[in-house]
């Protein structure tokens, strides 16, 4: 397929798509605003499991003790210091240390996640601006040295404060940590913050992994980023920068599995820097890799009929393929009715199918996802509708269709799906151009408010909490793209962040989300989801909401 075949008319076939572009799977680059978290349960339950294993549960007398897992990743480790790296989703830090709380899938389906322990035992939210953790007792460091609250005062201050911390956003609300006594944290937020908690136990929000100031304090910020110390169920070992990681099994970690001994059955694990997902794969294949995060969506048909193999499909923390932005203040899209005729123009069902890879799914609603406080199928859906398109271009005063522009950053496989919406488009009457930019200069085009509508890749973070989408579309919000601006979504944005109970934020999310249906300001195409590839020798894999999980992992011998 060509550019010219493109602009012609003519369907954009799957083989079409194939021969232009793979679709890479790529980092999740989830939009983390002040953490603005969900209720807080007045108690946890008792322990943690690994969530979303990739075997039902064994007895057991089946699980067998020993040997490494090695994982393929296409991108490296930046730092061994999880409080300042730029990359928090690396599955070596969910190994090497544990949060305060962490998710668990309760239902695929629905995507619903709940929170349960880590190193708290238990919690507790006395009134709106105060978190009280229970940590459990007698758990240590890799060096020995004690987790305590005082320890864990120390790591979110450090993490709050820390000129290089990532995760300064995420923690703007909390005031104040400190220890009341040994084995209970104490929180206070600057304003009432129901998603604070929740967001605690997202990898790429505020989840907190607890090092040891202990270690801290005899090697600083360069030493300790070079030999890390934390409490997780497997202890540093080596670090070949661009190359791997190796972690040795924690003898003294303090979960138990199945069978009464320390967790975990495994030995140790390996994370690989292969940047080839052919090689990755190959290696798979071969048995010299067990786990492949990130799997490209063009090779999960061929990983799931392999007999050997097996995937982990998480739509909840996958991307949506194109997410439209207008620019509401200038003609043609300055018309509510215009925007509605785009949305009711993209053919989601075509684009799942050419460009979706067996896995893609149509996607309806902007930013929020299945599991979601707010989340209603019975808000509209804006489905594609040709005689709907044209009666309202011609309400709004274009009988004979209307011209625009989409703005898409030059590459793959945004250049391939801006051709296929152009495409859509076109054909109900909205003759689209192509305006294909490098990403920075798209990024100050937009910013600029020159364009009249562009497109971006989105990802879900409602699953966590609504409140995080704050950046996207309030007025003002550093990822709010299209730079819409409606007063009514920001009042019911900060009626939602002040609001404790549960039921009451859902009906407010609800109301933002049929808003931004209504009045059409954000349009969607189709949902990918994130794809982890694993051999079925490897069993108790779990997942940290989008992040493996292998504490309770072991090899099938």
């Amino acid at each position: 397929m060509d550019t010219n075949r493109a602009s012609s008319g003519l369907p954009l076939t799957r083989r079409g798509f194939l021969r232009l572009s793979a679709i890479a799977a790529v980092p999740l680059l989830a939009a983390c605003a002040p953490a603005t978290p969900a209720p807080a349960p007045t108690s946890a339950p008792p322990a943690a499991k690994p969530a979303g294993t990739t075997a039902a549960a064994q007895p057991s007398s089946a699980i067998t003790r020993g040997g490494t897992v090695t994982q393929a990743l296409n991108w490296t480790y930046p730092t061994m210091d999880p409080h300042l790296t730029t990359i928090q989703y690396m599955t070596g830090y969910e190994a090497m240390y544990n949060g305060l709380v962490r998710f668990e899938l309760v239902d695929a389906k629905t995507w619903e996640h709940k929170l349960v322990p880590d190193l708290a035992e238990s919690w507790s939210q006395p009134d709106p601006k105060t978190i009280e953790l229970k940590l459990k007792q007698g758990v240590k460091f890799h060096d020995g040295s004690d987790f305590t609250a005082e320890v864990a005062a120390w790591n979110l201050l450090r993490a709050r404060d820390h000129e290089k911390s990532q995760k300064k956003t995420q923690l703007v609300d909390l005031d104040t940590a400190t220890a009341a006594d040994k084995n209970t944290l104490v929180l206070k937020l600057k304003v009432p913050n129901p998603a604070f908690l929740r967001s605690m136990a997202f990898v790429v929000g505020a989840r907190i992994h607890m090092m040891s100031k202990v270690a801290h304090d005899k090697l600083g910020d360069d030493g300790f980023a070079r030999a890390p110390v934390g409490t997780g169920a497997f202890k540093f070992k080596q670090w070949v920068t661009d190359d791997r990681l190796i972690l040795d099994r924690n003898p003294d970690y303090f979960e138990k599995g199945a069978d009464g001994k320390q967790l975990p059955y495994l030995d140790g694990f390996v994370g690989r820097y292969v940047p080839d997902p052919t090689v990755a794969l190959t290696d798979m294949k071969a048995g010299t890799v067990q786990v492949l995060e990130w799997v490209a969506t063009k090779d999960v048909a061929a990983i799931k009929a392999d007999p050997n193999m097996g995937i982990v499909e998480m739509p909840w923390a996958g991307q949506v393929y194109f997410m439209v932005g207008f620019n509401t203040e200038a003609k043609p899209f300055s018309d509510v009715r215009v925007r509605q005729a785009a949305l009711m123009g993209i053919d989601r069902d075509g684009m799942a199918k050419a460009l979706g890879f067996g896995v893609g799914t149509p996607h309806f609603y902007p930013d929020w996802a299945k599991g979601s406080l707010g989340y209603d199928e019975s808000i509209p859906k804006n489905e594609y509708n040709p005689a709907k398109v044209k009666q309202l271009l011609t309400e709004a005063g274009y009988p004979n269709g209307v011209e625009i522009e989409l703005k898409v950053i030059a590459r793959e496989p945004e250049n391939t799906i801006g051709e296929f919406v152009q495409q859509m488009w076109s054909a109900v009457g909205i003759k689209t151009k192509l305006v294909a930019q490098e990403r920075l200069s798209w990024i100050d085009a937009v910013r600029a408010k020159n364009f009249q509508s562009c497109f971006w890749r989105g990802t879900f973070v409602t699953t966590v909490d609504p409140d995080l989408l704050g950046v996207r579309i309030r007025c003002g919000g550093s990822s709010n793209w299209a730079q819409f601006c409606d007063k009514d979504i920001d009042r019911l944005m900060n009626e939602g962040a002040s609001t404790q109970d549960e039921k009451k934020r859902h009906e407010i999310y609800k109301q933002v989300l049929t808003l931004i249906q209504e009045r059409a300001y954000l349009g969607t195409g189709i949902q990918m989801p994130l794809v982890t590839a694993y051999r079925k020798d490897l069993q108790g894999m779990g997942m940290n909401y989008q992040v493996p999980d292998f504490r309770a992992a072991w090899l099938k011998k």
